[in-house]
């Protein structure tokens, strides 16, 4: 069989028998893997991962999207959509020294109602159906913490060139360098 990377750190996963859920004996998070039931199908998740953790999150998503052609009912494949998507990256927290999800893609779109997690909830057993919708609700907390600042930062900027428009004073800096 395959071996199964952690998809917080990248060491090797100690999956017991036909269990969805792995410990990492590395950073010590829980965390759900897909079903061992295909090698193929582990050997493209760990193609696929291995892009998703080095941030190429468009191949990533073509591998996974592969998984689900042929493995339509793996709901692991799903998530790898969903991290795709919103550019999830693990880093340590430096306060808990945790693994937590850091966001390089924005997006107005909820986590929670996106059309791949709805299939991850769809796919999977009770057990990792929560674990799948608590790192869900971690990430949506993060995208809307995002998409909060690059508003303001959005507002702020707008309001700023609204005044200027008006003929308000502008800044002495920038008078020096507009005389030209």
């Amino acid at each position: 069989m395959a071996i199964i990377k952690c998809k917080m750190c990248g060491g090797d996963l100690n999956v017991a028998g036909d269990s969805q859920i792995a410990v990492c004996e590395y950073c010590g998070t829980q965390q759900t893997v897909p079903k061992q039931d295909n090698e193929k199908k582990l050997t493209l998740f760990a193609r696929a991962n291995r892009l998703r953790f080095a941030c190429e999150f468009d191949k990533a998503a073509g591998v996974y999207e592969s998984i689900v052609a042929e493995f339509p009912e793996e709901p692991e494949a799903y998530w790898g959509l969903v991290l795709c998507k919103y550019g999830i990256e693990y880093v340590d927290d430096p306060a808990t020294g945790k693994k937590v999800p850091t966001c390089h893609r924005s997006s107005f779109d909820s986590v929670l109602e996106d059309a791949n997690f709805e299939l991850v909830m769809e796919y999977s057993d009770v057990v990792t159906r929560k674990l799948y919708r608590e790192e869900a609700k971690a990430i949506e907390e993060l995208r809307r913490g995002i998409i909060v600042k690059n508003h303001m930062i959005f507002l702020s900027a707008t309001k700023r060139q609204t005044r200027m428009a008006r003929g308000h004073s502008i800044p002495f800096w920038r008078r020096t360098y507009m005389t030209h």
